[in-house]
């Protein structure tokens, strides 16, 4: 095979999260269109979720704790000269910084882009932006994932030799607005036809901010709206989601499904999707997802959020943290007249989001570099 075709895409680990589902989702169809693309996982979280997706096998483990270990650095060169990649596309932060370093010191001649899938930085991560940003101006390219988190981004300094902007995109023959399927879901879950249902599918880390959601449902049921919460995914703040349902006295009420294979059914018994994150989130799958379902969205206002949600059409929007706001939208979308406008227009909202123009963009830009 011609060397240049010959990819590597660098993650920092793989726990359960929207860059780790695109990386995994572009390596299998870059391969279906004839590319060696190897995956190289930098740190050791793992989710069963994602070990489970189509195109994750086989991967190289570099097991690091975190760039301070040489024997991490020793691993990802052994596993360079053993890749011999034309491109390496380095996800995020560490990957970016790992890869710049190692060409510099003649590890790797590969050319390197930036996929970077952040807008709101962790604490963690602000403290390594420093490095993040030197590093990214020897990279080839950036590829941010939405319009305004270059504008934010450039305007910070952030800064590549070539700057691109490919929106995420899913496959949209797998989400369908079946209504005998949300039906049959729906009772299989046991929800009533009156009943509300918000849903988020996000792992229960605390940026995602999930606890904002029961606090909503209660206030709903308070007004006298019959809500219910269905939260798949799995993490750390787990149990003070379980904490917080009890103070509300909604175990009943919360269903906390886990990780999930195949959110479908999931996304499909849910008459809104809300994401209340706080931080990170910049062009969520997974609010695609519930869109292209015919599922409104109800997102904060962050990231790419104002380009995947119109105000009025295919679901709200609201500022970060405002309980307040969250609520007042979701009484909004549980008027059924409402509801079902917004549904019509849900999955016609995200059609020009197809995987497929998405991995043309970043073969396009494969061949640039």
């Amino acid at each position: 095979m011609s060397n240049m075709r010959r990819v590597l895409i660098f993650v920092p680990g793989l726990p359960m999260g929207g860059a780790e589902r695109h990386s995994i989702d572009l390596r299998h169809r870059l391969r279906e269109r004839g590319y060696h693309v190897d995956l190289l996982v930098f740190g050791p979280r793992r989710s069963p979720a994602i070990l489970a997706m189509e195109g994750v096998d086989p991967f190289m483990a570099i097991g690091a704790g975190g760039m301070s270990k040489p024997g991490g650095w020793v691993r990802v060169h052994r596993a360079l000269r053993e890749s011999r990649p034309s491109v390496i596309l380095a996800v995020n932060q560490t990957p970016l910084i790992v890869s710049v370093v190692s060409r510099a010191i003649r590890a790797t001649r590969a050319r390197i882009a930036c996929v970077f899938h952040t807008t709101l930085l962790r604490e963690s991560e602000e403290q390594r932006l420093g490095m993040f940003r030197g590093a990214l101006r020897h990279a080839d390219a950036i590829v941010y994932v939405s319009d305004n988190q270059r504008r934010i981004w450039e305007g910070r300094n952030l800064q590549a030799m070539k700057t691109e902007v490919i929106l995420n995109g899913i496959d949209l023959g797998r989400f369908s607005a079946n209504a005998a399927e949300r039906s049959t879901n729906r009772s299989r879950l046991g929800y009533a036809d009156d009943d509300f249902v918000v849903g988020a599918v996000a792992a229960l880390r605390p940026e995602k901010n999930h606890v904002q959601i029961i606090d909503a449902v209660a206030e709903l049921r308070k007004r006298g709206v019959p809500a219910r919460g269905l939260l798949v995914g799995d993490g750390p703040m787990r149990e003070a989601i379980v904490q917080r349902c009890r103070q509300h006295g909604l175990e009943g009420q919360i269903t906390l499904a886990g990780e999930q294979d195949d959110v479908r059914p999931w996304v499909a018994a849910c008459d809104v999707g809300v994401l209340p994150s706080v931080a990170v989130e910049t062009f969520s799958l997974s609010a695609i997802e519930f869109l292209a379902s015919g599922v409104p969205m109800v997102m904060s206002d962050i990231g790419g959020a104002s380009e995947i949600v119109t105000a009025g059409r295919n679901g709200f929007l609201f500022p970060p943290g405002d309980t307040p706001q969250l609520v007042d939208r979701l009484f909004e979308v549980s008027v059924h007249e409402l509801r079902r406008s917004l549904a019509e227009h849900a999955r016609p909202s995200v059609s020009h989001l197809a995987v497929d123009r998405m991995v043309d963009q970043y073969e396009h830009l494969l061949g640039t570099l």
